[in-house]
């Protein structure tokens, strides 16, 4: 993109999830996507992966399938494999309701050590779903342990 002259990066925006919220878990592990991270989004499904941490990745439709390219132009056929087979065996596809709840699967809850509550955390194209207290203290680390890095991009 060209802007007085100037060539100007633009990125995709259609999903762009900043901000947290934090949602009651009803008792038969429905979450609802609250209203501030609907803008935008039309998907129907939603495909959610178990991190590294003790955190969900929830991902619409369209992200998943952006991942899905990522992971099909690594080169090495193994790490391929390797993140396919994981991702694959792990993850669940759910749809939405009429008023955007998701059903996370209880082996997926017990993961994320999620209860009664979620704190639900746009992050660039997906949501992360955590536990409260344990998104704290994966904070608190990130600001202490990788302050050189924030530093990197002047914050």
């Amino acid at each position: 993109m060209v802007k007085n002259g100037k060539k100007w990066r633009t990125m995709d925006t259609k999903f762009r999830f900043i901000g947290s919220k934090l949602v009651n878990i009803e008792e038969n592990g429905r979450i609802i996507i609250p209203a501030v991270f609907r803008e935008n989004l039309t998907s129907k499904f939603f495909y959610i992966i178990p991190g590294r941490e003790k955190v969900l990745h929830i991902y619409p439709e369209a992200s998943f399938l952006k991942l899905e390219e990522k992971i099909d132009r690594l080169e090495s056929e193994e790490e391929k494999s390797i993140i396919i087979n994981t991702i694959f065996a792990n993850s669940r596809r759910v749809a939405r309701d009429s008023v955007w709840r998701i059903s996370i699967p209880q082996n997926l809850l017990d993961h994320a050590q999620l209860k009664n509550e979620v704190k639900i955390v746009g992050v660039k194209d997906k949501l992360d779903f955590w536990n409260p207290s344990i998104h704290e203290e994966f904070n608190k680390k990130l600001l202490t342990e990788k302050i050189d890095l924030f530093k990197k991009v002047g914050l």
